[in-house]
């Protein structure tokens, strides 16, 4: 057809003409006009053919392929990873099938469902990863369910995705009804929620996604996974299932031969491959994990992997786990299940060392969590542990849980609670053994008066019941426990718990904990105390924090926050002062009133990690997941001057700043060694600077060399972002940039800045009134420049937002013409065209 040849050639032209302006970073405008002005024309003829396709009931094409532009290879490269990753054609006509649903406008609800260790988690990965990649929805929120459901954790993966703050709201319907707000907030996004792994009916409304009571709504779409079709197409209402079926026995064997390498075509294990493969049963998870356990298997170990009856799942798992080299990494392999398979390394740290299972490395908790996440990625190797995008979390299959299970029971006498099971169904004899009991949020209505349990280390009790109260003998024959763990629990008195001398790790996370008595003080040998998100607590009685002299790691997010001045007197709340008597603290989160006074010899400068925020003015919510954070609200300079807080700066890795009224023009100039660790700034409400970095015009500047984002907000007399002659490795690798409401600054970089904006992902601009463009060329400063090699050669933008800009005139301008600021859909068929990114304009 004429009008696609016209089409195609226009590409080859932009194609040719994109690297001739600014070095490379947009095309030039003098060569690219002509060829606008044809695309204009040709761009309506094609409408017109789209509209005739629409009358002529073409059917919706939901893929098509990224237009030639600067970034192209990005994505090339994306979708290569995926083919490699997932050579499966099975899969791949799955996964397309599914992706073909999810863009129907009449379906809502799609299912997928298949046997436990099949690939269904994998599958809504890569279709996770394609819908985000391809830009098919605004927002993407997944969550495990799990066999037995935590609707806290469900709602917090949730939030999480969709940047929401739920820490500071207690009930679960209470959750529910943030949720659902956000998710209704803005009816005409398009969001996708994906659940993982339903046993049961889950309803949708407790956990805040709004529904009919069908699971339908305009806006969303869910997409789930089951073992049951049943628990999708009776009790969830899915529009479309599909069935992910076991691995027939080609596509399983080369799955195998690619997962164990060369080995495979080894003559002594040749011809064994096949009967090894069929005692996989077809399923992808034992297929990779005995691929793996095999790669350096010597014969031995094949003729029993051979031996394994096909049938027999539990004794593949059985037979891997026993191949692991490492005691305590088998040990950690059951540790794993307590928790229903999923837990955050925090936790599971405290699980494993309150067993012994890192006496050796047990100087600091610090070293012996090093040595757990070795340990964890060994099980990972191994496929005994599932990959997590998150680093704080990990997760292990369901069949490996049940498995593990069993094993722990039988070798290890620890004790996992079921669904509607309490103590009772364990004989005495059973309780007089064990060494960690677990009730994984399973329902148990309540605990026996005594507990006889003399060996017992570890007690997990994850519960939410409001009727589950602490009997003042429970605890009498617990004499060796090390962790005790009381999450969601609801404690109106944790006074017994000063009775266990020995405790060494302390978890009351999420619990309704009103009071921390003077009882706990008395536990001389607490290592970890956790009360994230006691919303509730507000008295540590005097003198309690002091006492626990031996802690290492106290964790008080959206906790606790009646801090009393060291000097008051009665003191009848803990003061910050007591955290000096802890000598051995290395990690602390912790909220601070602006009121409160503070020490000068506050131990916050000793610290490797730490999230701490003074003022009220902050909140907990973050994505960076930085393990060093600072968050100053400052009425005054007079706290920069402290000595913790230099110390701090020089390793913040996250830092916000707000308030600062005098002083420093600069924000690089507020830490005098430079922040040699800073990723992330978030600077707002702070008159004082002109400028983030202001260097002398003849000494070089080496500013920020680690950062990775800012944000400036309401800096009124914020003129520019650099002043003066900085290093080539300043800025190295910035990749997002936020100003918004800063009433001086006329642009966002010199042109000399050229490389800085290269490496750029995301620009936003927002209520700046007189910015006028985003780059000027540096003939038209004061001397502003930066050494480098202006040839730039690529452009990694990906979003631009422009909100409220009255006197934005041009994206750069320069000594001889500048780019105008066209219509938004001229701008945005430009930035798409050759950058590649999501442009957003309101001026």
């Amino acid at each position: 057809m004429e009008e696609v040849d016209e089409a195609q050639h226009l590409l080859e032209r932009g194609k040719s003409a994109q690297n001739s302006c600014i070095c490379g970073w947009i095309p030039n405008p003098l060569v690219r006009h002509p060829i606008g002005r044809k695309v204009k024309e040709t761009t309506k003829v094609i409408q017109g053919f789209y509209e005739k396709s629409r009358n002529s009931n073409f059917k919706k094409v939901y893929y098509e392929n990224t237009p030639t532009g600067i970034v192209t290879a990005v994505t090339s490269a994306t979708r290569s990873v995926d083919k490699k990753e997932d050579a499966l054609e099975s899969r791949a006509s799955i996964t397309e099938d599914v992706m073909k649903a999810i863009t129907d406008d009449k379906v809502h609800v799609i299912g997928v469902y298949g046997p436990g260790g099949v690939g269904k988690s994998k599958l809504l990965e890569d279709v996770k990863r394609r819908v985000q990649g391809e830009k098919l929805f605004d927002e993407v929120a997944m969550a495990d369910v799990s066999r037995n459901p935590d609707l806290r954790r469900i709602q917090g993966e949730i939030a999480d995705e969709l940047g929401l703050k739920l820490t500071n709201v207690e009930t679960v319907r209470g959750r529910a009804d943030h949720l659902r707000n956000r998710l209704e907030q803005d009816p005409t996004k398009k969001i996708l929620i994906i659940l993982d792994n339903l046993w049961k009916k889950l309803d949708l409304k407790e956990v805040g996604i709004p529904c009919e009571d069908d699971n339908k709504v305009k806006g969303y779409k869910l997409l789930l996974t089951s073992r049951f079709r049943d628990v999708l197409c009776i009790d969830m209402g899915s529009d479309r299932e599909f069935q992910v079926n076991e691995l027939k026995h080609e596509e399983a064997r080369r799955l195998f031969e690619r997962t164990i390498g060369n080995g495979v075509n080894d003559l002594e294990f040749k011809s064994l491959v096949d009967g090894v493969v069929n005692n996989c049963g077809g399923l992808p998870l034992f297929i990779i994990s005995l691929a793996k356990r095999l790669k350096h298997g010597d014969l031995a170990a094949w003729r029993n992997a051979l031996n394994i009856e096909e049938s027999d799942i539990k004794s593949q798992v059985e037979l891997h786990y026993k191949d692991l080299e490492d005691d305590r990494i088998r040990l950690v392999f059951l540790v794993c299940a307590l928790d229903s398979g999923r837990t955050s390394t925090r936790d599971f740290l405290i699980y494993c060392m309150g067993l012994g299972l890192y006496k050796k490395f047990n100087r600091t908790i610090e070293n012996a969590r090093d040595k757990l996440m070795m340990d964890l990625h060994s099980l990972q190797d191994s496929s005994l542990l599932l990959d997590c995008d998150q680093k704080v979390y990990f997760r292990m299959h369901d069949i490996f849980v049940d498995v593990a299970i069993s094993i722990a029971s039988t070798e290890w006498n620890a004790l996992v609670g079921r669904k509607g099971d309490g103590f009772k169904k364990w004989s005495k004899d059973e309780l007089r053994k064990s060494t960690a009991i677990s009730f994984p949020r399973v329902g148990i209505e309540e605990l026996p008066e005594k507990l006889d349990c003399p060996n017992l280390k570890m007690l997990l009790l994850l519960e939410r019941q409001s009727s589950l109260e602490i009997p003042p003998s429970f605890f009498e024959s617990m004499e060796k426990l090390q962790s005790l763990c009381l999450d969601q629990c609801h404690l109106e008195d944790v006074t017994i718990i000063g009775n266990l001398k020995g405790l060494q790790f302390l978890s009351f996370r999420y619990s309704t904990i009103a009071r921390l008595p003077k009882e706990i003080g008395g536990l001389t040998e607490l290592r970890f105390l956790d009360l994230r998100e006691c919303t509730g607590l507000k008295v540590i009685e005097s003198g309690v924090l002091r006492s626990l002299v031996n802690l290492e790691e106290l964790y008080m997010e959206d906790s606790f926050g009646q801090w009393e001045d060291e000097d008051k007197i009665p003191q009848n709340n803990a003061s910050l002062a007591e955290l000096k008597n802890m000598k051995n603290l290395s990690t602390l989160s912790i909220t601070i009133p602006h009121s409160v006074s503070l020490s000068r010899d506050l131990p916050f400068g000793k610290l490797n990690e730490y999230n701490i925020q003074i003022g009220e003015v902050w909140g907990w919510l973050g994505k960076n997941n930085e393990s060093r954070t600072l968050k100053l609200k400052l009425d005054s300079g007079n706290l920069l001057h402290e000595e913790w807080v230099h110390k701090c700066l020089q390793r913040t890795q996250d830092l916000h700043l707000d308030g600062l009224q005098d002083g420093n023009d600069s924000i690089h100039d507020l830490c005098v060694e430079g922040f040699q660790e800073l990723k992330h700034l978030h600077v707002q409400n702070s008159p004082s600077f002109q400028y983030v970095v202001h260097s002398a015009e003849i000494v070089q500047c080496t500013a920020f060399t680690k950062l990775e984002s800012f944000f400036l907000k309401n800096l009124n007399n914020l003129e520019k972002i650099c002043r003066g002659r900085l290093a080539l490795e300043s800025f190295s690798i910035l990749k997002i940039v936020k100003v918004d409401n800063c009433g001086k600054i006329k642009h966002l970089f010199p042109l000399s800045m050229t490389r800085i904006l290269s490496q750029l992902e995301e620009i936003e601009i927002s209520r700046c009134h007189l910015v006028q463009h985003i780059v000027v060329d540096a003939e038209a400063e004061d001397g502003d420049e930066i050494d480098e090699d202006l040839k730039v050669k690529s452009c990694n933008l990906r979003r631009l937002t422009l909100r409220h800009l009255p006197k934005m005139t041009s994206f750069y301008k320069m000594a001889d013409y500048s780019v105008d600021l066209f219509d938004a859909e001229q701008v945005c068929n430009l930035f798409l065209r050759f950058c590649a990114c999501i442009l957003y304009v309101r001026i």
